[in-house]
């Protein structure tokens, strides 16, 4: 019994903390592309003036990939939002904030927030951002924020 709860906590414990199969594909894709990982714990290091939203973010968040994409072309969107809807992502908003445009797409399952997928387009790149964890809607101007700024 005790060998069948480790090998159940290892299994359901790396399903918690992988990246989408569009991520993965992206990172094969792009093997140059600048990645940076942001987990759980950093959000709690970021919180340097006890932000009770920083707080609940990082509270809702298991791990965030983040891969930035130069030259990405509008066909290469195209393909990327395909890829995301095939897996199961729907359409959450799209969202025009200071010279950027960031559509974000949502994964549930049975009315369960699975996790986030993000496509910030700048004026120098693209941010293709794969949330993993269960963080409020309303918070996903927050992650971006933090993102940028960090």
């Amino acid at each position: 019994m005790k060998l069948f709860l480790l090998i159940a906590s290892i299994f359901f414990g790396q399903v918690a903390y992988s990246q989408s199969n569009t991520m993965k594909n992206l990172v094969e894709e792009y093997p140059d592309a600048t990645t940076f990982v942001i987990y759980h714990s950093h959000f709690t290091m970021l919180n340097q003036h006890d932000d009770p939203e920083i707080a609940a973010l990082a509270a809702s968040i298991d791990k965030i990939k983040v891969l930035t994409l130069d030259n990405f072309t509008p066909d290469a969107k195209k393909k990327l939002v395909s890829e995301i809807k095939e897996e199961g992502f729907e359409e959450l908003m799209v969202i025009k904030h200071k010279g950027s445009d960031i559509a974000a797409y949502l994964m549930e399952d049975d009315g369960d927030i699975e996790g986030y997928f993000l496509i910030a387009k700048t004026e120098n790149n693209t941010m293709a951002i794969d949330v993993i964890g269960s963080p409020d809607p309303k918070q996903i101007g927050k992650i971006i924020d933090t993102v940028k700024n960090h």
